[in-house]
């Protein structure tokens, strides 16, 4: 299946490719468009965004996001790339938490830790899913009592959605069935800006709109303490090119413009919101000054994942990409809005508790302002 793009032509993913059966359930990729011709490719093998096709500065359309181009690709590659991530994103320390005096004992498979809902988190399972139209998905998955340690039934309901002002929206509703539970989301997709086969990420240029982060042991799990971004490495709320402190790719010897070196990003955030409301906020604009795209993340969560990988020179896990070339850290960025990281342990942060009959509800939205029509009001 090809898509025209003024001189060139623009393959968009085949869904006969991810058509299969996993856990005795039916695999499909959906693919949602808008008249301005961005799509969205979405597996309902873990919720995956497996493409995202948005113009340039001049029009000129590009997949945005790193994915692969089969359901045997995705099933072997890195687990989280395009991932709708639960029942709790982030990492819970030593895999255990105690909820009204019952200590819940998790799957580890972080080391000592239980990271994205562990060994066989969201990102691993099927969704039920059904198209409504050429615009949205809506995708279902009900967590079992005790699935992968975790208490009580959660029945998750999530739409992906584009619009007219080139905007990927995702929304979710998870309610709790059963009994008392815990649970925090995300989307786990990896943007390069420039195009997914472009290479080092590092050249785009980033603003995070927080003045506080969750500090982090050394296996990066939340402690529990906020501290200022202030004078340190972490302060992105001006704009900042990632390679004037991300040492990458370069010499030892080359100084930054900046600040010290970095080797990279895996940096958790609490999202500033001037009305202390819990609506929309923005999160975090990035920019690639080669493509001229530029996306900015809004969510209603209140806190946000910024990762770049830490290792230049490691291949993620799994096979080649949809370009038959191998991925590599900090090729592509993530932007994680999620609940507060850690929080069953950390008793200062806001609750991640749901009661029985208790709904939580978010939206996050990745917003492409760039383009030749920059029409779209933030709302």
């Amino acid at each position: 299946m090809t898509f025209p793009v003024k001189q060139a032509v623009l393959k968009i993913l085949e869904p006969e490719r991810f058509r299969g059966e996993m856990d005795g359930k039916p695999v499909g990729l959906f693919l949602l468009r808008n008249s301005r011709g961005m799509v969205a490719c979405i597996s309902n093998y873990g919720a995956k965004i497996e493409q995202l096709i948005v113009p340039d500065r001049d029009g000129r359309l590009a997949d945005v996001v790193l994915g692969y181009d089969s359901l045997e690709a995705a099933a072997g590659g890195s687990p989280s790339m395009g991932a709708f991530i639960g029942r709790y994103a982030g990492r819970i320390k030593n895999a255990v938490f105690d909820l009204r005096g019952t200590a819940y004992r998790l799957n580890a498979n972080n080391g000592p830790h239980c990271l994205h809902g562990g060994i066989k988190g969201s990102r691993f399972q099927v969704f039920d899913a059904v198209q409504h139209n050429d615009s949205s998905v809506e995708m279902t998955y009900v967590f079992s009592d005790g699935e992968e340690g975790f208490p009580g039934t959660l029945a998750l309901r999530l739409m992906y959605s584009v619009t007219e002002a080139n905007e990927l929206v995702i929304d979710y509703e998870a309610l709790a069935l059963d009994s008392p539970t815990v649970a925090s989301f995300t989307s786990h997709a990896f943007f390069n800006l420039n195009g997914e086969s472009s290479g080092s990420a590092l050249g785009h240029e980033v603003t995070i709109y927080a003045d506080r982060y969750f500090a982090m042991s050394e296996d990066l799990v939340a402690t529990g303490e906020l501290l200022p971004v202030e004078h340190t490495a972490l302060d992105f709320r001006e704009p900042t090119v990632l390679d004037t402190r991300v040492r990458g790719n370069q010499a030892p010897d080359v100084a930054p413009s900046s600040t010290e070196w970095v080797e990279g990003y895996d940096s958790c955030y609490l999202v500033y919101r001037p009305d202390e409301g819990t609506g929309l906020a923005l999160a975090a604009r990035v920019s690639a000054p080669g493509s001229g795209r530029v996306m900015e993340v809004w969510s209603t969560e209140p806190a946000m994942q910024f990762y770049t990988g830490l290792l230049p020179q490691q291949p993620l896990p799994g096979g080649p990409g949809k370009s038959g070339l191998a991925y590599f850290q900090q090729q592509g960025l993530c932007f994680e809005p999620q609940g507060c990281p850690n929080a069953p342990n950390c008793p200062a942060f806001p609750s991640s508790v749901h009661e029985p009959g208790q709904s939580r509800t978010g939206r996050t939205l990745y917003r492409f302002v760039s383009g030749p029509d920059r029409s779209g009001s933030d709302r």
